[in-house]
């Protein structure tokens, strides 16, 4: 049986930690940290211009401002998405890890599952749909630890 490599990932829309998961130690240890400023800003920072101006179609032929039809956070939020697919495709392509834990607000972690391709997901073994960026280490650790290490719980 191969030695357990395990990856961990904690992130939210916009920040990203990853961790890897020492074994005899039971300790997370950091391996890199991502943050994309794009996803943190606000929408009307992201467009380029005013949104367009359209003719009300009542009588009176007002103007309005045309809605756009996604949301630009959004799309930022998906693009880090496929950043970090892309960081762990990578990864496994390197053999770092052989299973991976994805630690991740609900809307990222779907956001997640659709950009990993199909050889990443089948090393995934446990998904947590909670947003633990904000946790120091020692807490991170405690929280992940039946996750990663159940026999130790």
């Amino acid at each position: 049986m191969p030695k357990r490599k395990v990856w961990v990932v904690v992130a939210d829309g916009a920040h990203a930690r990853l961790f890897r998961a020492e074994g005899a130690a039971y300790t997370l240890e950091p391996l890199r940290e991502e943050t994309y400023d794009p996803a943190r800003r606000k929408g009307l920072d992201l467009v380029a211009d005013r949104p367009g101006r359209t003719f009300d179609r009542s009588h009176d032929q007002g103007r309005h401002a045309m809605e756009p039809d996604t949301d630009p956070r959004r799309v930022e939020k998906e693009r880090f998405a496929r950043r970090l697919a892309a960081i762990l495709e990578e990864g496994l392509n390197a053999g770092a890890y052989n299973e991976l834990v994805l630690v991740a607000a609900p809307r990222t972690l779907g956001d997640l599952r659709e950009m990993l391709s199909e050889r990443v997901r089948q090393h995934v073994r446990h998904e947590v749909d909670k947003d633990l960026t904000g946790l120091p280490r020692p807490e991170l650790e405690a929280h992940l630890k039946p996750v990663i290490w159940p026999h130790l719980a």
